[in-house]
C-alpha cells in the first residue's frame, strides 16, 4: 500500500518541488505576457556536394559494315566522333537544330548524310544511322540490309580474273568494284526520292478530291481543305529544292566529289603508312622531288582558278548525282504540275463569283431603272394631285384629272423604256 496524502491524491515525485513547480508556472506567464521578437538563426550551411557533370545524351545509332554486320545501341556524341573520326561541331549538321537543312559533307575520313529523314555518317568501311527504328528511316534499313547482305569474313578479297566471252581476262574484285560510300549515297538518294513520288502522289489524289468538292460547293470547309493542300504543297516543294540544291552544288565542285571517295583516300593513306613503317626507311627519295610543290597549288597561290580533274569514281559518282538531280527536277515539275492545276481550279472559281456578281449587278441596275420610273411619276402626282378641285364630288374628277394623268404615265413608262434601251445597247444588262 502506497503512501496517501491528506487531502487524499498522490504524493508528487520527488523531482518535482512546490518552488519548481511555482517558478516553471511563472515563466510562463511572464513569457506569454511580453514576446521578444528573436533574432533570425543563421542559415545552415549544407554539406559541401561536388557538381555532378551532366550525363551526355545518348541517342539511338545503328551500325552497319559492308559486310553486313548490323547492330544497334546508345551513344552518345564523343563515342560517334571516336568512332567516326569525325569532328564534333560536324555533328550539329545531323542534330535537331539543323536537321532541316539538307547537306552531303566531306571530311578526311567520313561523309555526313543529312537529307529529310536519313541522318547518317558514312566511312569507308561502316555507315552509323541516326534514330534507325523512326517510321520513315525503316524502309531505308531494310534497302541497305537487302543490298549488303550478311557475308562470311572467309571471302577472298583478292583480285578475281574471270574469262569474258572474248576469252581475256577480266579483274573482277574490290578494285573494280562501286565503293561503300558511293553506294551507301545512292541508296540514300533513292530512298528520298521515292518518299518525295509517294508524297507528291497523295498530294495529287487528295487534290483531286478537294477540287471535285470545292467545284460543287463553295464553302468554308472545302476552302479550309484547299488552303491546307496548297501549304503541304508548298512545304515538299521546298523539300524538293533544297535536296535538288544540294546536289546542284557538289555537281558545281569537282574537289568537292573527288574528296567524297573515302575508299581511295583510305587507300592513300594505308600506302603512305606503309611508307612511313621502319622496315622501308631505307627507301630513298630525291629530296628535290619532294621539295617541288605540285602545279596545282602554285596555280592557287597564285590567285588562278583551277578545275580538278575527275577519276573514275569521281566520274561515277557525277553520274549518280546527274541522274537523281533529273528524278528531283521531274519530281519538282509534278509539284508544279499540281499547283498549277489548283490555281486553275481557282480562277474557275473565281470566273464563276464574277459571273454570278454580274447578275447580280445586272438585276439591281433593273430594279434601280423600274423604280426610277415610278418615283417620278409618282412624284408628279404628288405634286399636282392636291391642287385639283372636286366641289365636293368624290365620284368624278373635275377639269383634266385623267388626261393629265395618262399624260405622266405615258411619259414615264416612255422614259424606263429608254434607260432600258440605253442599258441593252451598252450591255449593262448582258450581251
Amino acid at each position: 500500500m502506497g503512501r496517501r496524502t491528506v487531502g487524499g491524491g498522490r504524493k508528487p515525485p520527488s523531482f518535482i518541488s512546490p518552488a519548481s513547480s511555482f517558478s516553471s508556472s511563472f515563466s510562463k506567464r511572464s513569457r506569454y505576457a511580453r514576446r521578444v521578437p528573436s533574432l533570425p538563426k543563421p542559415p545552415l550551411t549544407p554539406p559541401f556536394i561536388g557538381r555532378r557533370k551532366k550525363k551526355p545524351p545518348s541517342r539511338l545509332w545503328m551500325r552497319l559494315d559492308r559486310r553486313g554486320g548490323c547492330e544497334i545501341f546508345m551513344c552518345d556524341k564523343a563515342f560517334v566522333t571516336e568512332r567516326s573520326g569525325v569532328h564534333a561541331r560536324d555533328l550539329r549538321v545531323v542534330g535537331p537544330l539543323l536537321s532541316r537543312a539538307p547537306s552531303i559533307l566531306a571530311r578526311e575520313k567520313a561523309m555526313v548524310i543529312n537529307l529529310e529523314f536519313i541522318r547518317a555518317i558514312v566511312t569507308a568501311d561502316e555507315v552509323l544511322l541516326l534514330e534507325p527504328l523512326a517510321q520513315e528511316v525503316l524502309p531505308f534499313v531494310d534497302k541497305l540490309r537487302r543490298h549488303f547482305p550478311l557475308k562470311s569474313l572467309e571471302v577472298d578479297v583478292d583480285t578475281i580474273h574471270v574469262d569474258n566471252q572474248d576469252g581475256k581476262h577480266v579483274k573482277v574484285g574490290p578494285e573494280c568494284e562501286v565503293p561503300f560510300e558511293f553506294q551507301v549515297l545512292e541508296l540514300a538518294l533513292e530512298a528520298v526520292c521515292l518518299s518525295f513520288n509517294s508524297r507528291v502522289a497523295d498530294q495529287n489524289r487528295h487534290a483531286i478530291f478537294v477540287l471535285e468538292d470545292l467545284t460543287k460547293n463553295v464553302t468554308t470547309r472545302n476552302l479550309e481543305r484547299v488552303r491546307s493542300l496548297k501549304s503541304n504543297l508548298t512545304s515538299l516543294l521546298a523539300g524538293v529544292h533544297k535536296v535538288r540544291d544540294e546536289i546542284e552544288h557538289l555537281l558545281d565542285d569537282n574537289e568537292n566529289m573527288t574528296q567524297l571517295n573515302l575508299s581511295k583516300k583510305l587507300t592513300k593513306r594505308q600506302h603512305n603508312e606503309d611508307l612511313m613503317d621502319p622496315a622501308a626507311s631505307n627507301i630513298m627519295f630525291p629530296l628535290e622531288r619532294s621539295m617541288v610543290p605540285p602545279k596545282s597549288i602554285i596555280k592557287q597561290s597564285m590567285g588562278v582558278a583551277t578545275s580538278v580533274p575527275l577519276d573514275s569514281d569521281a566520274g561515277n559518282l557525277e553520274m549518280l548525282l546527274e541522274a537523281y538531280f533529273i528524278q528531283l527536277d521531274g519530281i519538282r515539275n509534278r509539284i508544279v504540275l499540281v499547283r498549277e492545276y489548283i490555281v486553275d481550279t481557282e480562277d474557275y472559281l473565281n470566273i464563276q463569283l464574277d459571273n454570278q456578281r454580274n447578275g447580280l449587278i445586272q438585276f439591281r441596275l433593273t430594279l434601280i431603272i423600274a423604280s426610277f420610273g415610278i418615283a417620278i411619276n409618282t412624284l408628279i402626282a404628288a405634286s399636282f394631285g392636291m391642287n385639283l378641285p372636286h366641289n365636293g364630288n368624290w365620284n368624278t374628277a373635275v377639269g383634266s384629272f385623267w388626261p393629265f394623268v395618262g399624260a405622266t404615265s405615258s411619259f414615264c413608262l416612255l422614259l424606263t423604256i429608254m434607260l432600258f434601251g440605253y442599258a441593252w445597247r451598252n450591255r449593262l444588262l448582258g450581251s
